[in-house]
């Protein structure tokens, strides 16, 4: 990847116009400039280069560095009908945010791992998604009952899980990166940040289908994709369970119940039972209706916070502990402690000069400001804590 589009991928990932990016330079340069710079018309000079990081808020080497990985953009929905410029935005973002995980992967010296030794095979209809769903579940040890955490499920196995921010009509995207071998290495799935738990759910769900299963020509890989996502998320055998072979109608306490049970929205919950043809067409179609008439399409009784991914802290903390990365950089993956003082940091001098109180003060003030991070690594530490040194020392 040259320069000018390595410029244009972190441009268009934080959403800034030329002009935009022109401003935040403090009109260093012109907006023609930064056009060919992106096109390899012109080559910035070294101080128009830092110039550059800085407004993108990243390293001049992250500028010029050859990237170590490919990206395969595997599915799209709802993302076509966005404007060219947010799909951009996206896709860019999506990237940079894989290839930052993988990079900090590597300064830990851990080797990524695909999760998928071969996509399942989708040849003649979307009903053998079931099988597809079933098998995974099978192959990760997930068992028939519900998913507690869709988050922890896929992240434990290697799938990242990228938050997009935006407020369009934007639903998911599955992304594949490749070693410059072209051998597969990781993937990940991206879904907008502000939704209900269960929608998020099967958004990540649709998302592990596009990139579990090989559909073949001539088969609906959307609606492959959603059949998987509602058998992973409701195996057949348990909804069959709860609601029987087949039935002239239901209730709706019958499908809040089994919201609350197994993580799907009560339109989830009716498109298994349609798929697996417990109620017929015309049942489906009248609570649509109903749905629609209760304003349920947008938020449903008993819709929970959505789950939230600590990779991300986790492996960030980690590396920074153990001096990988600065305390900047760190802040650069978890923003939200940019603005805390380190330990580290206290001038100590200064502070036995204060009075008591004050000093009591100050002290109980950046106790409670770290407190939520302490927390966050508490489980990680005991996790990583070598419990046989302990005991050697107290023998």
């Amino acid at each position: 990847m040259s320069l000018g589009a390595r410029l244009r991928q972190y441009r268009t990932a934080r959403n800034y116009t030329l002009d935009v990016l022109v401003e935040r330079m403090g009109g260093l340069v012109s907006k023609q400039a930064l056009s060919k710079y992106e096109h390899d018309r012109a080559t910035p000079r070294p101080t128009v280069l830092i110039a550059l990081a800085k407004a993108l808020d990243v390293k001049a080497s992250q500028l010029i560095a050859e990237p170590r990985y490919q990206f395969e953009l595997v599915a799209y929905r709802a993302l076509a009908s966005l404007p060219k410029k947010e799909q951009a935005t996206i896709e860019s973002m999506v990237q940079l945010e894989l290839e930052r995980r993988l990079t900090l992967m590597d300064k830990l010296g851990i080797t990524p791992e695909y999760p998928f030794v071969e996509p399942q095979e989708i040849t003649r209809d979307v009903r053998e998604a079931e099988h597809a769903a079933g098998e995974l579940r099978h192959a990760w040890n997930l068992g028939g009952a519900p998913i507690a955490s869709v988050v922890d499920a896929l992240e434990s196995k290697g799938v990242h899980l990228i938050d997009v921010d935006t407020d369009r009509a934007f639903d998911g995207l599955a992304i594949i990166a490749r070693d410059g071998a072209g051998e597969r290495i990781a993937c990940g799935a991206a879904a907008r940040r502000e939704m209900a738990r269960a929608r998020q759910r099967m958004n990540h769900a649709h998302e592990l289908g596009h990139l579990a299963m090989r559909v073949a020509e001539g088969v609906d890989g959307e609606a492959a994709a959603r059949r998987f996502a509602g058998a992973f998320l409701y195996p057949a055998e348990a909804v069959v369970v709860d609601f029987g072979a087949r039935r002239n109608r239901v209730t709706a306490d019958e499908l809040l119940g089994a919201k609350k049970r197994w993580g799907m929205s009560v339109q989830g919950v009716l498109y298994r039972l349609r798929d697996l043809q417990i109620i017929d067409e015309a049942s489906y179609k009248w609570w649509c209706m109903f749905i629609n008439r209760a304003g349920w399409r947008t938020e449903e009784p008993g819709d929970e916070p959505r789950e939230h991914s600590t990779w991300v802290d986790t492996y960030a903390h980690r590396a920074a502990a153990e001096g990988l990365i600065a305390r900047e950089t760190l802040a650069e993956y978890i923003p939200a402690i940019s603005n805390r003082t380190a330990p580290e940091d206290i001038d100590r001098r200064a502070l036995l000069k204060m009075p008591l109180a004050e000093r009591r003060a100050y002290m109980r003030a950046q106790a409670e400001a770290h407190a939520a991070e302490y927390n966050a690594m508490i489980d990680h530490v005991w996790l990583d804590a070598d419990l046989g040194e302990w005991d050697r020392e107290h023998e």
